[in-house]
């Protein structure tokens, strides 16, 4: 057994026993479902980043930027973090005041509607269920690499290690668990990216490197390989829409996805929240950075990785010092199980919570704490067992089936959850029937591309169409019926809430936040550039 795989092993057991900790810990359903909603900025921060940056960005973004794409993801990703800013200030902050359980409650209280909460409660369990097999199946590949366990055994390892204590522990252990996981990528992966540039001679001699060589010179353009063999993009155009689409995509899903927007419904306050976006803006552009130009650098090492999703792996083993490699390899098992954590905790709690209630009779009390929680355990359970199933059945690819799933919830709930706060004239028919066609029709276009053999052009790629149906039907909806007298006092006392003025300490405090984050960005970018234009221009 080598120290690889004693290190996961390690992480494995300590992660199991901080759930039985802090499984102890609780006592109540907002204990179990929103962590007793008194979270502070490092906890927020650790979960927000830990959450999003799971095996669909170390594998699949990571490979996809060594087959020569890294600036497309990274101009993805430029375009998708200000849902950092904009979800917390349009829709975090909402839901942190309505103090419900989950974002389907959210939405049925907002608009008096059971059916609302049980279509965006379904579609959790839908949307976050696919996500779930696209992490799965990413840490049982990492495990498969480092371990020599292979096929459905590292499978179900991988289930059977984030369902224990996330089962045991609901969002209190996860917040914790969120954290550490987080340290361990941020710094195993720092370290990891610097040593493979420096194997190379360091940042100037590695980009100048990649700029000579034929080869690797496209993969330095904004467009990528296009002209390679079998490249997933085949022109600057198709590029260009790959960008936009899905930076609008992952905005979205940043901004109001369950598994980003829940964690601000835990936070101490309002400007916890914001804060903990605003540090989450500038971590998780810098991370990718450096995380996208070291993988597309590995190709002088080693072009002939495959799968590319295994980029970070290998050059874990190959070019980094031991124990460095061995941190990057827990981290990348730890962002993984950090997000499949969060995703089985918000899959249990729709289920019991938003769902089940439809198929409960009425005289029979279940709304105890001691009910919500074991159910939502029994859930996690089914829908955990589930999970594996697929991921052994189908072995999906990572990136893909992460994709799908964002693109579900930005085209379902995007137009839906941003008009729920901004706007009083939006109806519960409006609501209903934009969330119902924007899912609707990702799932079945993505069904017939993956099944069924459709092939859509780049302009006409699901999502776009999904959203396009969520506006059509957020519009009919709304001009065919009237805001009803409930649904426009809750928005009305809800706002109120949203903007009784703070401690001017806060408020300053906070200001603060804004101004550190724009420099930090800012000056990314720059430097960034700084680096790039002299260097393609010196380069033949």
């Amino acid at each position: 057994m080598d120290v690889f795989t004693v290190a996961i092993l390690t992480s494995f057991a300590l992660f199991i026993g901080i759930g039985i900790v802090m499984s102890r810990r609780v006592k109540t359903k907002a204990d179990y479902f929103v962590a007793g909603r008194n979270v502070g900025v490092l906890l927020i921060v650790g979960t927000l980043v830990a959450s999003y940056l799971s095996t669909v960005a170390l594998m699949g973004e990571a490979g996809f930027a060594y087959d020569g794409f890294p600036w497309a993801i990274l101009l993805l990703g430029a375009v998708a973090q200000l849902g950092y800013l904009i979800g917390v200030l349009l829709f975090g902050r909402y839901l942190r005041e309505a103090r419900t359980l989950t974002i389907p409650e959210f939405f049925g209280e907002r608009f008096q509607s059971n059916r609302l909460r049980a279509l965006s409660g379904l579609m959790v369990l839908v949307g976050i269920g696919l996500y779930l097999v696209a992490v799965t199946r990413g840490i049982s590949i990492v495990l498969e690499s480092v371990t020599g366990i292979s096929g459905f055994w590292a499978i179900l390892v991988t289930w059977a290690a984030f369902s224990l204590f996330t089962i045991l522990s609901g969002s209190k252990g996860v917040i914790v668990t969120d954290l550490i996981m987080f340290f361990i990528f941020m710094v195993g992966g720092a370290l990891g990216f610097f040593f493979i540039i420096s194997s190379s001679g360091g940042f100037t001699e590695v980009f100048t490197a990649l700029a000579s060589d034929p080869e690797t010179r496209e993969g330095l353009m904004w467009y990528g390989t296009i002209s390679a063999e079998g490249a997933a993009l085949k022109s600057p155009l198709e590029t260009l829409i790959y960008v936009a689409t899905f930076g609008i995509v992952w905005m979205f899903v940043i901004a109001v996805s369950p598994w980003q927007a829940s964690r601000y419904m835990m936070a101490k306050s309002n400007h916890v929240a914001v804060r903990a976006g605003l540090i989450a803006l500038i971590i998780v552009p810098i991370f990718y950075v450096l995380m996208l130009f070291a993988a597309y650098a590995v190709n002088l090492t080693n072009s002939d990785i495959e799968p590319s999703e295994n980029v970070l792996i290998w050059a874990s083993y190959n070019i980094m010092p031991t124990a460095v490699g061995v941190i990057v390899v827990t981290g990348i098992m730890a962002a993984g199980l950090s997000s499949a954590s969060t995703f089985l905790s918000l899959v249990g709690f729709s289920a019991v919570h938003d769902v089940a209630p439809l198929f409960r009779r009425k005289t029979v009390p279940k709304n105890s704490d001691d009910h919500g929680v074991r159910n939502s355990r029994v859930a996690m359970l089914i829908v955990g067992a589930a999970a594996l199933i697929v991921t052994a059945l189908a072995t999906p690819g990572v990136l893909e089936v992460g994709y799908m799933a964002a693109a579900f919830f930005a085209a379902s709930w995007g137009l839906v959850a941003f008009a729920s706060t901004q706007s009083t004239r939006v109806t519960e028919r409006g609501a209903f029937y934009g969330m119902l066609a924007g899912g609707a029709a990702v799932l079945l276009l993505e069904s017939l591309a993956t099944f069924g053999g459709l092939a859509l052009p780049t302009v006409l790629d699901p999502v776009l169409i999904g959203l396009a149906a969520s506006a059509l039907g957020l519009l009919i909806g709304s001009l065919t019926t009237q805001p009803s007298p409930a649904t426009l006092a809750y928005a009305s006392d809800l706002k109120a809430r949203v903007e009784v003025r703070a401690d001017t300490r806060e408020i300053k405090t906070t200001n603060r936040y804004f101004v550190v984050s724009i420099v930090v960005v800012l000056a990314l970018f720059g430097a960034v550039a700084a680096l790039y234009i002299p260097g393609m221009i010196q380069t033949p």
